[in-house]
């Protein structure tokens, strides 16, 4: 009877234990289960298991494990928790999370004090080496990340800043001083060189993906101007041609103009050939783009996404929302965060581009949008 007992107790334990729970939620938001693909509507003290997939609207959510690790996902964002383990006699063990998308927060708990080594935090473009502290990540759609340092504060106001270190394919940066900050814009490009914002964490949101602060544009501009200059240092006059001596090469692989029988070829065919599919690839482009720009899709699910190579109108479907975003060739940039339940008719002037009547999703609520300069 014992062991009967003993068997049924096994069977009955869950598949998955808890690791944590949502400690403050507003507005909305879901938990996507990979068990199953099931979507939870987020609520406080909703549990959390490894391998949930934290997405927000209009909304905010605050995750504390086991460890009284705690990390926040602002609105808009997506946070992927790939893995924890806990050992609570020993404060040990490990935690894999990703920041995929908007803004995220991260608060080291126990595993980063006493197993720093096992705490991996990945956004798409860098991997962060966490050494016990607060600090930002900001993903923009293209997979873009912006780090920023934070000061850690106990609850008795008592402040310290620790340090990090942002790794990409190409390189690696440490950040040690409170809101210094670096840019990954891709996963084989250098972290930018970190600088220190003039900002404060109430600040710090997905509007750091509309405008950037001043301290990282004018550092990236300077690091770009840098690159200019190294192309300019490269001698193109250098070349090893003149040290081969071609009388060497094998004759066979030679050949002259009198190798080739010129009367074979219909220059006049060819020409013709060449200027009517030039022709029709023209006026294709002007129908395609006439009709891209005016058009856009009033259906959802035929809405062309990804960046439009005429208009440069980049469309990201971040369900439930849209993403609509146009940078001018000056830099300026507009963005748009449109609720997918509803339908958008856009009308933009961007400087000297305009755009007029664009359909996405249908055309109940009408947007104008007027942005000039810089």
């Amino acid at each position: 009877m014992k062991i009967l007992l003993l068997l049924l107790l096994l069977f009955t334990l869950p598949a998955h234990a808890s690791i944590g729970g949502v400690i403050l939620h507003e507005g909305s938001g879901q938990v996507e289960r990979s068990e199953d693909g099931s979507e939870v509507v987020t609520e406080k003290e909703l549990d959390i298991f490894s391998d949930d997939i934290v997405k927000t609207g209009k909304g905010k959510t605050a995750i504390q494990f086991l460890d009284n690790t705690r990390v926040d996902v602002t609105e808009h964002s997506k946070l992927v928790i790939d893995s924890f383990v806990y050992d609570a006699e020993t404060s040990t063990g490990s935690l894999s999370i990703k920041a995929s998308l908007g803004t995220i927060r991260y608060a080291s708990g126990l595993i980063a004090k006493n197993s720093k080594q096992n705490v991996k935090i990945e956004t798409p473009t860098a991997t962060i080496g966490v050494r016990g502290t607060d600090f930002t990540m900001t993903v923009d759609e293209l997979g873009g990340s912006t780090i920023i340092l934070l000061p850690s504060c106990d609850t008795n106001g008592n402040c310290f800043v620790g340090e990090i270190d942002v790794t990409s394919d190409a390189g690696q940066v440490i950040l040690n001083q409170a809101f210094q900050a670096t840019v990954v814009t891709t996963s084989a490009s250098t972290p930018m060189k970190p600088v220190i914002l003039d900002l404060d964490d109430e600040m710090i949101s997905n509007l750091l993906i509309l405008s950037k602060p001043k301290e990282i544009a004018e550092q990236q501009a300077e690091e770009h101007f840098e690159t200019i200059a190294d192309m300019l240092d490269v001698d193109f006059l250098q070349f090893d041609d003149l040290e081969v001596d071609h009388l060497e090469e094998d004759e066979s692989t030679w050949a002259t103009g009198l190798d080739i029988d010129f009367l074979e070829q219909n220059f006049l065919v060819d020409l013709l050939k060449v200027i009517n599919a030039q022709l029709a690839k023209t006026l294709g482009d002007k129908i395609s783009e006439k009709e891209t720009a005016r058009v856009g899709s009033g259906d959802p699910s035929k809405v062309k996404q990804g960046r439009d190579p005429i208009t440069g109108i980049l469309v990201v479907d971040d369900d439930p929302m849209w993403i609509w975003e146009r940078e001018a060739a000056s830099g300026s940039i507009i963005r748009l965060v449109l609720d997918k339940e509803y339908g958008y008719l856009i009308n933009v002037l961007q400087g000297d581009f305009e755009i007029m009547d664009y359909e996405l999703g249908g055309s109940e609520n009408a947007i104008v949008i007027i942005q000039s300069g810089g």
